[in-house]
Parts: structure tokens; C-alpha cells; sequence
């Protein structure tokens, strides 16, 4: 039992940092500074390096604690439970809010696309569908198709390993020369079950991290510097080696009790931050242009990280209540 708890500790080390490093990507972006927390070099963003790692993260641990999946509709059920409530919490208060501002049901033209967010999968293909998106992200939607793969590709890992790695990186190097849906590469299904499966794969050979996790390191800062012929893979190979690096340093870095009650307060709030984070960012960088002072602008953002947070804890603790008083 003692060994389980410290590989998800570990765990909760990575997705902590990866879920800090996806707000201030998007803090970033939204408000245009500061670049260093956006561009990683050579056409890869650090948000698609931490996606990767998130992606990495969720194929790990779901391996981990389900390398067989004896009860699919039980397994279907956690998951859907895990996801689906709290992002209802969330649209649907702001949905109503819309509806209460447009006084329309359907706002926004289609009222069958609405569909696309009662099933989590608006964001994912907002680029396609103009739908209801009003919160979270796109790779909620990708999880939620992973998750409902899993069973079948935890099945193929067990009777035919060989077969099944091949396959994942014959979809992955199929989907950079045609991509049919459009999206942008990173957000392919076969993109993102790439770093689920290495993250799968990964569980196996966990040890390594802890003794060679500047391997993961020194992979990162090489990669930085070296062209590649696909941006992707370029995204892959960092992402891949960061999640290994964090891995390793986590195990030493969660030996203090309080630096790890930090990381583990983080990492289960992780999918709350990533409900409200963009919208609470987008709020608050209005009050601040962009042109003030660096003194300035750095309150900005650690007011935004910490209203992020309290929203985060408040959805939560909303759930959390729902739950007692259904007694869910």
C-alpha cells in the first residue's frame, strides 16, 4: 500500500504543475504577456507541451489503478461521474446567465448543437460546430473519447503489446499527413492517444524517472534547440520528457509533508481550475490594460491565480454539497 501512495504522489506532482503551467499559458495568451509563459521555441507552445503531460498523466494513472477493466459499465460510470457534474455545475450557471442577458434559449442560432455540451464535447469541436462553449476546454472533450476507448485499448495492451504500439504510432503518423477533421494537429484524437498510451506504457517502467529523471531534463532543453521537420512530434518529445523528469523529481520533492498537502490540494483541484480558469482570466485582464507597469501587471496575475482558485474551491465545495444533500 505504501508504494501505491507514493506513485500517486508522484502523479499528483506532475498534474499539479502541468494544470499551473496550462493557466499561465492561457493568462499569456488572453492578455499578451508575458511571451515566456507561451512560447516554447520552434513553433510549439508550452500549452501543447503541458497538454501532453496532461494527456500523459490521465493514461497513466487510469493504467494504473485500472490495467484490467472488469465491470465496463461500472468503469463508465465513475468516469462519467468524475467528469459530467461538476461541468453541468458550471455551464449551466453560466448558460443561464447568457439566456437571462439574450432572453433566447438558443442564443446562438442551433438548438440542436446544444447537444455537443450535455455530451462535454462543445469545446472539442467548437471549431467545426458553432455550439454552446462557454466553459472549460477542448481536451475535455478528447479525455472523454479516451476514456470511453479505454477498455478496448487496455484489452489489446494485454493480449497483443506489440500490435497495439503499432498501431497508436501508424494512427499518429497517419493523422500528420492527412487530417481529415481539420483540427489543429494537437487536438487529433490520434495525437492525443499517443501521449495517453506512453503514458500507459510508462507505468511499467515508472523506477527509471527516479534515478534518471535528468535524462527527461536534458531531453527538454536539447529539443529546444533543435529544428524538427513536425511541430508535433517536436511537441511529443518534450511533453513525453517533461512528464519524466516531473515524475522523477516529484519523488523527492513529495517527501516534505509540506510541500506535498500543497501539491495534493492542487492536483484535486485540478479539473475545477481548468473549468474556470479561462473565464475568470478573461474577466479580470479587463480591469488592467496591457501597457502598465511590470509591478503592476504581476499583481494582475497573481490576483488572477488566486481568484482562479477560490472559484475553483467554490464550484467544488457547490458539488460537494449537491452530493450530501442527494446523498450521491
Amino acid at each position: 500500500m505504501t508504494k501505491k501512495k507514493n506513485v500517486l504522489d508522484q502523479f499528483d506532482f506532475i498534474r499539479a504543475i502541468a494544470c499551473f503551467g496550462i493557466v499561465l499559458f492561457h493568462f499569456a495568451v488572453e492578455y499578451g504577456w508575458p511571451l515566456a509563459f507561451r512560447d516554447f521555441g520552434g513553433g510549439v507552445t508550452y500549452v501543447d507541451i503541458y497538454v501532453t503531460v496532461f494527456f500523459f498523466i490521465s493514461g497513466a494513472l487510469l493504467f494504473y489503478n485500472h490495467r484490467q477493466v472488469e465491470e465496463i459499465k461500472l468503469f463508465y460510470k465513475k468516469r462519467a461521474f468524475s467528469i459530467f457534474p461538476p461541468f453541468y455545475i458550471a455551464w449551466g450557471l453560466l448558460y443561464l446567465r447568457d439566456v437571462l442577458r439574450y432572453k433566447n434559449l438558443f442564443y446562438r442560432g442551433n438548438p440542436f448543437s446544444i447537444i455537443l455540451s450535455l455530451v462535454g464535447m462543445d469545446g472539442y469541436l467548437a471549431y467545426k460546430v458553432q455550439d454552446y462553449y462557454i466553459i472549460g476546454e477542448w481536451f475535455i472533450g478528447a479525455v472523454i473519447l479516451l476514456y470511453l476507448l479505454y477498455p478496448l485499448l487496455a484489452w489489446f495492451d494485454k493480449k497483443c503489446k506489440s500490435v497495439t504500439v503499432c498501431g497508436i504510432i501508424f494512427l499518429y503518423i497517419l493523422s500528420l499527413w492527412i487530417n481529415i477533421s481539420g483540427m489543429v494537429p494537437f487536438r487529433t484524437l490520434p495525437s492525443c492517444l499517443l501521449s495517453f498510451y506512453i503514458g500507459m506504457f510508462f507505468v511499467d517502467y515508472r523506477t527509471s524517472a527516479e534515478k534518471y529523471w535528468w535524462i527527461g531534463a536534458i531531453l527538454v532543453v536539447c529539443v529546444k534547440f533543435v529544428a524538427f521537420g513536425n511541430v508535433n512530434l517536436k511537441g511529443h518529445v518534450v511533453g513525453i520528457g517533461m512528464a519524466y523528469f516531473l515524475y522523477g523529481i516529484g519523488t523527492y520533492f513529495m517527501k516534505n509533508s509540506i510541500i506535498k498537502r500543497i501539491i495534493q490540494f492542487f492536483s484535486g483541484l485540478s479539473y475545477y481550475i481548468f473549468l474556470t480558469h479561462h473565464l475568470t482570466i478573461c474577466l479580470l485582464i479587463k480591469f488592467v490594460p496591457v501597457e502598465s507597469n511590470v509591478i503592476i501587471r504581476v499583481i494582475l496575475l497573481l490576483v488572477v491565480l488566486g481568484v482562479t482558485v477560490v472559484s475553483a474551491m467554490v464550484l467544488r465545495q457547490i458539488w460537494l454539497t449537491i452530493r450530501q444533500i442527494c446523498k450521491i
